[in-house]
Parts: C-alpha cells; sequence; structure tokens
C-alpha cells in the first residue's frame, strides 16, 4: 500500500510542471483576449477606476482629458476663394470646401498637446492676404555679345603687318583702319588697273582715228571692226581690275573714260590723308591695304603685333558693339509652355549686385537641346554703360503673368500630398485643419492659392511638415506598439 501512494506521488510531481504551464498559457490568453492584446494599467486589473490621465483618445492622439476635439470642438469649414477675372477676390459659399482624403476619408484635424509644443519645434504662422504676384521661370543663364553687331576682322591679302594702329578696349567707328597690310598682291592689283586704264585709252584714241580714216574711205570696215573688238577686250580687263581691287578691300578711284589715274592716287589707295601723312614718302610702297572696323564697337580682342605675317584665314581683330548684348537661358521643356516672344527676362550676374539687367525675348529655340535636354532662350539686354560682361553666368527670371491683387501663401507652407497640395489651418492654438488647395503662379517665396483659402485665414508655415507628418502617421505601416 505505501508503495502504490508513492507511486502516486510520483506520478503527481512529474505532470504537475506541464499543468502549471498549461493553465498560465490559458490565463495569458484569456487575459488577452479581454484587453485585445494590450497591457492593461493596474486600475483595470484590480478593478479600481480609471484615472482621467489614463484614457488616451486613440483617433486623435492625445489624453482624452485634452483632447478638443473629441470634448465636442465644433470646426466650421470656411469657403474657397477665387481669382475674379478683374484680378479681385470673391468668395465662393456654394463652392464647399474640399479636404485632402486619405483612403476615401477626410483628413482629420491635426492636435497637439499645446502651443509652446509647437513653439519648440519651430512651427510658425502667417495670415494668408492679397499681394501683387507675378508669375516668372527662372534657370541658368549666360551672357554674351549680340552676334549681329560682332566681327572678326581679318585682312583680305597675304602679306605682313606694316602698321596697328588700336589697341584692345579702343572705340572705334565703322571704316575707321585698324592696321596697314603690306602685301604685293595688292601692288600687283594697282599695276594692273593702271595697265588696263592705259589699255583702254590708248585704243581709243586708235579708234577714233580708224573709224575717221573708214568714213574717208582710207579704211577698210575689216580694221574698223578688229579695232572695236581690241576696245572691247581693253573694257572687260579694266572691268576686272576694278573688281580686283574691290575684291582686297580697295574701292577703284573714279576716272573718266579715256583718261588714265595719277600714280599718287592709286599708290595709297583707301588710306586716309592722316594715315599718309605720316608716312615716308620716300620709302613707302604701293602695297599697303587697310584693315578696317566694318561696324561701330569696341575692340574686345588684338591678335597680332607689327612684323607678324598674316593671311586671310587668321583674325587680327575682334570687334563688338557692347551696347546691347544677348542673355540666353537654358529652361526645362516643361516651362517653355508659357514663354513667348516679347517677354521681358531680367538676368543677375553671379555675385552681382545692385539691379538686375532686363531685356526682351527675341529667339526661342525650336529643338531641345541633346546634351543638357533643355531649350534655349535668348534676350536682348541693352548695356549703354557697358556693366555687362560677356560670358557671365547667372540666373534668369521671365516673367510670364503679373496679377496685382491675389491671395498668397509663403511657399513653405504647402505641403505635398501625392500630386495634391495642401496647407494647414490655423482653428486654435493646438488643432490645425490640412485644407486642400489650388495653387497659381509662384513670386519671391510666396504661391499664389486660387481655391481652398480665404483671405485672412492663420496657416502654418515655417515647421508645416512637422504637422505634415503628424497628419500621415495613419499611412505609416503598424508597428509592434499599434494598438489596432
Amino acid at each position: 500500500m505505501p508503495r502504490a501512494i508513492s507511486h502516486i506521488l510520483s506520478r503527481v510531481v512529474t505532470v504537475l510542471p506541464t499543468a502549471a504551464t498549461l493553465g498560465v498559457l490559458a490565463g495569458v490568453a484569456y487575459l488577452g483576449h479581454r484587453t485585445g492584446w494590450t497591457i492593461p494599467t493596474a486600475a483595470s486589473v484590480f478593478g479600481a477606476t480609471p484615472s482621467p490621465t489614463d484614457a488616451w483618445c486613440k483617433d486623435h492622439g492625445n489624453p482624452e482629458a485634452t483632447c478638443v476635439i473629441c470634448r465636442g470642438f465644433k470646426i466650421t469649414p470656411t469657403a474657397p476663394t477665387v481669382l475674379a477675372a478683374e484680378g479681385t477676390l470673391r468668395s465662393t459659399e456654394e463652392a464647399p470646401v474640399e479636404e485632402p482624403a486619405t483612403e476615401g476619408k477626410p483628413r482629420a484635424p491635426v492636435q497637439v498637446p499645446s502651443a509652446e509644443v509647437l513653439r519648440v519645434a519651430g512651427v510658425q504662422t502667417t495670415t494668408a492676404t492679397t499681394r501683387a504676384m507675378v508669375e516668372a521661370v527662372e534657370a541658368n543663364a549666360e551672357s554674351g555679345y549680340d552676334m549681329s553687331h560682332y566681327a572678326q576682322v581679318a585682312t583680305r591679302v597675304p602679306g605682313f603687318a606694316a602698321l596697328v594702329r588700336v589697341q584692345a578696349g579702343d572705340r572705334v567707328k565703322k571704316g575707321d583702319v585698324l592696321a596697314l597690310i603690306d602685301s604685293a598682291e595688292v601692288g600687283k592689283a594697282k599695276a594692273e588697273l593702271l595697265q588696263s586704264a592705259a589699255s583702254l585709252a590708248s585704243r581709243r584714241t586708235a579708234l577714233d582715228r580708224i573709224r575717221k580714216s573708214t568714213t574717208e574711205g582710207f579704211r577698210n570696215q575689216a580694221d574698223l571692226i578688229a579695232a572695236e573688238a581690241e576696245v572691247r577686250e581693253s573694257e572687260i580687263r579694266l572691268y576686272n581690275a576694278r573688281q580686283a581691287m574691290t575684291s582686297i578691300g580697295l574701292r577703284p578711284p573714279e576716272f573718266a573714260e579715256g583718261t588714265v589715274p595719277a600714280e599718287r592716287d592709286i599708290q595709297f589707295l583707301g588710306l586716309p590723308a592722316e594715315i599718309v601723312a605720316g608716312l615716308d614718302l620716300a620709302r613707302a610702297t604701293a602695297n599697303l591695304a587697310p584693315v578696317v572696323a566694318p561696324l561701330d564697337g569696341s575692340v574686345i580682342a588684338r591678335n597680332v603685333i607689327a612684323g607678324d605675317v598674316v593671311d586671310p584665314a587668321r583674325a587680327l581683330f575682334v570687334v563688338a558693339d557692347t551696347a546691347r548684348m544677348w542673355v540666353t537661358a537654358d529652361l526645362p521643356p516643361a516651362q517653355v509652355a508659357g514663354v513667348t516672344l516679347g517677354q521681358q527676362m531680367e538676368f543677375r550676374p553671379d555675385g552681382a549686385t545692385g539691379e538686375p539687367f532686363v531685356g526682351q525675348i527675341s529667339w526661342i529655340s525650336t529643338e531641345v537641346n541633346e546634351k543638357t535636354r533643355t531649350v534655349q532662350v535668348r534676350a536682348e539686354v541693352p548695356n549703354p554703360r557697358g556693366r555687362l560682361l560677356a560670358h557671365a553666368f547667372g540666373r534668369a527670371s521671365i516673367r510670364i503673368q503679373a496679377t496685382p491683387a491675389a491671395l498668397a501663401v509663403p511657399e513653405e507652407a504647402v505641403q505635398p500630398d501625392g500630386e495634391r497640395r495642401f496647407v494647414f489651418v490655423r482653428l486654435n492654438d493646438e488643432v490645425y485643419r490640412p485644407r486642400l488647395v489650388t495653387l497659381g503662379g509662384r513670386s519671391n517665396g510666396f504661391v499664389e492659392v486660387l481655391s481652398g483659402l480665404a483671405p485672412g485665414e492663420t496657416v502654418a508655415t515655417a515647421g508645416s511638415y512637422l504637422l505634415a507628418a503628424q497628419a500621415n502617421r495613419g499611412k505609416l505601416g503598424a508597428g509592434c506598439c499599434a494598438n489596432d
């Protein structure tokens, strides 16, 4: 008998830990089912009445004792405002305020424990007001010379530079002599002009004698025809000599038919009197040809010195009129649609102070650059004092549209919600309502609000992204401490 009792006790001791474990698990399962698998407060476990500070508002993320929404705070939506055609603001009471939705439900207001929390977090507010707005697009830009008033000046004949008269930076007028080139081709062209003129004069005189003799019967018709052909040949030769002079940049002198120009007139052809006066006439040759300025402007580059060997393939000077410059901006293709010829462009070079340079758009490219994937837009900018330098980088602003009175808020007040945009409207010191808005143009850090907001409403600006993060917390995935 004692042996049987001992056996039973031994079996009980063996099964007891397993049974205790199963009992504990059953208790945990029951408690979890009753509490929604959350850790209960001590008051609920022992049957005590919970403290008001223990109740938590799951919908608004605040203690129920201080949740103004749960306490019955009534939110009255404000009718949106739109911009009337005449540029004034009007209210559309018939159009209710549309709230951003999350999964088909209106987005709930955002409440914080106190206004002090917002102050510490750096959240600031401002009042939506009307202001003059100028819609503009901005892009990187570069200044340059006006290519319609820009010239690279070279000699038309090979030779060497006998005299260089200007320096870089000098102002010149169209036709001013920049340099003298000593070229054998010039001397040959001048000699050919004299010879062809002399030949024509001689043959004309002979033709007159033969025509008279033929009329009197002393010559036959064949001699007259031959003399006329020789005169025609001399005329063609003189014409070719004139063209040769023109092709090398010299204007042939005017002289009567049957005469020969003076050698002095040909020797210094194309040279102003003040230059001729400075030459040593005893040593000066007829090979001199001037290099002249093709336009009014400034010498921006000089690439020759006296004695240099030169040829037509080498630019000796660069002359440009800096009174008008080009500014070329590179715009993304999406921004070009609102740009038209004649619109105003403002250009501010990097590091420059003072007023920007202002011009009008004169050209819009018809292609997207293969490398930069941008579209070039060019403006002509007056530069009478020469303050705008070529090849300066900076930012260009193109005015698209001007509105004298537009409802606007700082750009930092606007927060994204997918493809939509919204602002946080202050309801009281602790509660902000996210409000869907329709935006217009941007200018100087402000953005125009076409609908969704009324003048005088207070919105969060700096730090509004913190309110957006609080409003979007429901979109985040559930963590280990999620309540539901």
